[in-house]
């Protein structure tokens, strides 16, 4: 990859925390910012790796990168070291950002969550250069969901008001602001005192080339490939395993779902292996243990697999921070022609599903919502297909996704 040194053309710094290696980074980050690059001069990518996924997939990475207009500027990931790590690491991406700012002609900071958009903010104010935060949820809310902040602990709730102070303040001074669900806006206008017009929704959004339709041979040749019975009903899983994901509500679905029908399996997609094997074996008996397949799988392999699955679950725990929440397995089941059966309370998913009439939304909590999804699990499974994947395409799309980025990007130039 060249090196421009002193490069007079516009340039976008783009800065996440998130590694390009990731499947993350893979899925929602790198996608974005090729459409991105396809519309501006240069794009700088400014990402934390993992050391072991940076020395097996740098070259490659780079390799794609040569056929679009971005240089990457990969930073290692600071592992171990808890709460004194992610400052070592803020550090360093305050230090790498004034260093490409002296070296590119920067013009537009965008950043990707909270601790990159206070870097953005510090290029906004050394360049005079546009800045959009990514701002994705509610990332502070979140990390309480997700059990790393405990806001019984004193430490933890000093981190957790800090941020709320700089959240506000980042979204006060920034330019624009990517949010996930229409549901959040309201909030977000609250908590940043800004304006509507400086707001755009834009969801997580799927490669619908990357993900093809599921057909009846895709379906085969995926189940063969898993072990699962090729005329199973199979109930599907897709994604990381924590206590926000509700697995243990997916496996009550699935007991009172073989209790009615006999040919119901489940198929879970994810890398946490080690940690589903547990909630397995807490919530299942051997007997039927036996009906659920677990597979880890690379972004690549991920749509391969999808077809073997006949409705996906996605139960999430609904809290305030939820409200600006997008699951992407939605999209990527929904491109595949998967329907899905969500539950009330997170982000737009109700909305989404019922104008797509693409699956079922219940009370998880509630055995009778539940009964009546497997009394109906052949209805749902018919609301897949090629109308699903066409009628989703112009909403969750990466062609939507870009086009939004786009118009951003026109309206602050």
């Amino acid at each position: 990859m060249q090196e421009h040194i002193f490069n007079l053309s516009v340039t976008v710094l783009y800065i996440t925390y998130d590694g390009l290696l990731d499947p993350l980074g893979s899925s929602q980050i790198l996608p974005y910012v090729k459409g991105i690059s396809k519309h501006q001069d240069e794009v700088v990518i400014m990402s934390f790796e993992k050391s072991e996924r940076l020395l097996h997939g740098k070259d490659a990475l780079l390799s794609d990168l040569r056929n679009y207009s971005i240089t990457w500027k990969p930073l290692l990931f600071t592992k171990g070291l808890g709460f004194l790590g992610k400052l070592i690491d803020l550090s360093r991406m305050y230090l790498k950002a004034f260093l490409i700012t002296c070296q590119y002609n920067i013009k537009v900071v965008h950043t990707r969550s909270h601790a990159p958009a206070q870097v953005g903010l510090f290029v906004k104010r050394i360049t005079k250069a546009k800045f959009i935060f990514d701002f994705r949820g509610l990332w502070v809310d979140e990390r309480v969901d997700k059990g790393g902040w405990d806001l019984n602990h004193f430490f933890h709730r000093l981190q957790y008001k800090y941020y709320k102070r700089v959240e506000r303040k980042l979204l006060f001074q920034s330019d624009h602001v990517v949010v996930l669900t229409y549901k959040v806006v309201d909030e977000v206008i609250k908590l940043g005192a800004i304006e509507q017009s400086r707001i755009t929704v834009i969801p997580c959004c799927a490669d619908y080339n990357h993900f093809p339709l599921s057909t009846d041979s895709h379906k085969i040749d995926a189940r063969v490939s898993l072990g699962i019975p090729t005329d199973a009903f199979v109930l599907g899983y897709l994604g990381s395993i924590g206590r926000m994901y509700l697995l243990d509500r997916f496996f009550h679905l699935f007991k009172l779902a073989v209790n009615v029908r006999k040919d119901c399996h489940a198929l879970l997609i994810t890398r946490d292996t080690s940690a589903l094997k547990q909630l397995i074996k807490r919530h299942l008996t051997p007997e039927l243990s036996n009906r659920v397949h677990i597979k880890s799988a690379s972004r690549d392999e991920v749509p391969v697999l999808l077809p073997a699955i006949d409705v996906m679950v996605s139960f999430i725990f609904s809290t305030y921070a939820r409200q600006g929440a997008s699951p992407t397995k939605m999209a990527e089941c929904f491109a595949s022609g998967i329907p899905v059966i969500a539950n009330l309370g997170v982000g737009d998913v109700k909305q989404v599903v019922d104008r797509l009439d693409g699956g079922w939304i219940v009370d998880p909590f509630l055995d009778t919502d539940l009964m009546e999804v497997v009394q109906n699990l052949d209805i749902i499974c018919s609301k897949g297909g090629q109308r699903l994947r066409d009628a989703s395409r112009p909403i969750l799309g990466l062609e939507y996704a870009t086009q939004c980025y786009q118009s951003i990007y026109d309206k602050l130039a």
